[in-house]
């Protein structure tokens, strides 16, 4: 009979897609019996009563860590909470990732390096394919329709076989998550959201239609809308463009037309396979 234990799922998820899987490995966890925390990052969340638990943990611990990819990287605040981590060897830690179907960088890779760095043993990883978040208005966008129900039923596999894993049992090696051709990787490494923003459309607000309701701040992920009286966007933004999707009088603009080409241009050139993977 596998023992009982405890589990901490943390996570960032603008567009949903992270959340979902979040809430799956809970679910299933929960099932097999494991005490359940779980931590959205979202919204400035206080992470110091997670890194308090993790501190005093114990072999009867395990830590799910989730991001989206955005620029073939973890994004910000869930690379931040990694880095803040306290340094355990006994905790056994399972990043995920949820990708749009153009890649999955170095995003896993990454998470799983800072993990080791910081003493934690690796259970296992996982990607899984998403609906690309910049296509909302596209037809058919990248991604569409997933995370499926075979991409569920691998998540929830792959969370009861590190469930039943003890520590140190099986860790898998940073290599297996080193997937992607040298040049790639390379230029990934390279890459940021600073960078990645000249070639984002750029947002506007129009002053007449916003009756400064505060729902594109509600829906913001990383609290960096202010009003002056208008919405105006910190150094914080993440460009998830939820404020320009979900403003109820869409007084955010953005021409997003040449994003969806765009980015299935560079899908069809990447051709990234398997979409969703797990590693174990």
């Amino acid at each position: 009979m596998t023992e009982k234990k405890n589990a901490l799922i943390v996570y960032a998820s603008p567009g949903g897609s992270t959340r979902h899987v979040a809430r799956t490995i809970e679910d299933r966890l929960k099932e097999l019996g494991g005490a359940v925390s779980v931590l959205d990052l979202g919204r400035g969340a206080d992470a110091g009563a997670v890194h308090d638990l993790l501190s005093a943990a114990a072999g009867d611990t395990l830590l799910f860590i989730g991001s989206p990819v955005y620029v073939g990287r973890a994004v910000p605040p869930v690379m931040s909470f990694l880095e803040s981590l306290p340094e355990n060897s006994g905790v056994a830690a399972f990043p995920f990732v949820t990708w749009g179907g153009v890649s999955s960088g170095i995003a896993l890779w990454e998470m799983g390096k800072t993990i080791k760095e910081k003493g934690y043993h690796l259970a296992g990883a996982a990607k899984v394919l998403a609906v690309h978040t910049m296509m909302w208005q596209e037809d058919e966008p990248l991604g569409e329709g997933h995370p499926d129900p075979d991409d569920d039923d691998m998540i929830r596999n792959l969370a009861a076989a590190v469930y039943a894993k003890a520590v140190g049992e099986g860790d898998i090696p940073l290599d297996a998550l080193d997937y992607q051709p040298e040049p790639l990787k390379q230029e990934m490494l390279k890459s940021s959201l600073k960078q990645a923003e000249e070639k984002l459309p750029n947002r506007k607000v129009d002053e007449d239609l916003c009756t400064e309701c505060g729902i594109c701040a509600d829906v913001c992920p990383t609290d960096a809308i202010a009003f002056t009286p208008y919405p105006e966007f910190g150094p914080a933004c993440i460009f998830c463009f939820n404020c320009v999707r979900e403003c109820p009088e869409e007084a955010i603009k953005a021409d997003m037309s040449p994003v969806g080409p765009r980015l299935k241009a560079r899908s069809e050139q990447l051709d990234e396979r398997p979409f969703t993977k797990g590693f174990l």
